[in-house]
This record gives C-alpha cells, structure tokens and sequence, in this order.
C-alpha cells in the first residue's frame, strides 16, 4: 500500500475513532470530565438551592487550600446556622467548572475552614483568626472539624428533604 494514501486513510479516520471515545479532548469539542454529585453531596446542593442565599466569600482562606480563581471574590450560594459548637456556614461554588462545597466555622476569634469535592471528599483546610493572616490547618484539628461540619450538614438536609 502507497505510504501517501495510509497516511490519509489515517487522518481521514482519526475524526471517527476519536469521536467514539467518551472521553474526548476538548479541543475535539468534548466536555470536560465532570465530577458527578454523591447522593448526600445532592442532599446539600438541594438545601443550598431551596435555602441559601447568593453571597461572595472572600478568596483568602479558599487561596490556602488550594481554590485560586484568581479573582477578587469566590461566588457562592449559602446557608448558615447558629450551633453549640459556634456558626456554621455551607457554601457551594461551581467557579472552576465543578461543584465544590466550602464549609466553615467560626467559633470565638477563628474561622475554620475546609474545601470538599463534589462527593465531599476534604480537599484542604485553613484556620482563619480574626486579626491575623489565613494559613493551613493541622491534619489533626481537620481531620477532627470536617467531619463535625460534614455531619451537621448532611443531618440538616436530611431533615430538609423529607419535609
């Protein structure tokens, strides 16, 4: 066979073959892959949509755990509470293409703060004190705080979807 025509055969082909993967590059005019909602991550976004309000966060504490937009200020719809353990706050953000919840805490002069993926895997985590700068949060203190957020969180939507 003539090197000249299986070369075109090739690239004639290539559009074809290519457009069977599910995956394809974007410059192909595939879609980004997406991180697909867990159920109790959709739990949340459900009580965001039907109970929080638009608001902006300010991009500090988010910069320290990894979430740079690069911009003045992160959008985000937001809920919060009043608990025991101080304020709480679920925010939830798709700036980058992808839903990432922010959780927060602000207990006495601190805000703690943690970043979670769309199956709320902890991404990062930042302690914010109220006169001071942002910086990462130990593993052992996070390790500890995300889940008691996680949780309140997840018990309130639960509660919000069967009412």
């Amino acid at each position: 066979m003539n090197p000249l025509v299986s070369r075109r055969l090739l690239l004639t082909m290539l559009p074809a073959g290519l457009a069977g993967c599910q995956n394809r590059p974007s410059w192909l005019g595939g879609r980004p892959s997406r991180e697909q909602l867990s159920p109790q991550a959709q739990k949340l976004a459900h009580l965001l949509r039907d109970e929080g309000r638009n608001s902006v966060l300010d991009p500090a504490a988010p910069r320290i755990m990894g979430f740079d937009n690069g911009q003045r200020d992160i959008p985000v719809k937001q809920v919060a509470a009043d608990t025991p353990n101080g304020r709480l706050v679920l925010s939830a953000t798709s700036l980058r293409g992808r839903t990432e919840f922010i959780f927060h805490r602000r207990q006495g002069d601190y805000l703690y703060f943690h970043l979670a993926s769309a199956t709320l895997v902890r991404r990062g985590s930042a302690v914010y004190p109220r006169h001071g700068s942002p910086g990462r949060m130990a593993d052992a203190l996070a390790e500890n705080d995300y889940p008691m957020q996680a949780h309140y969180w997840l018990q309130r939507a639960g509660q919000h979807a069967r009412s």
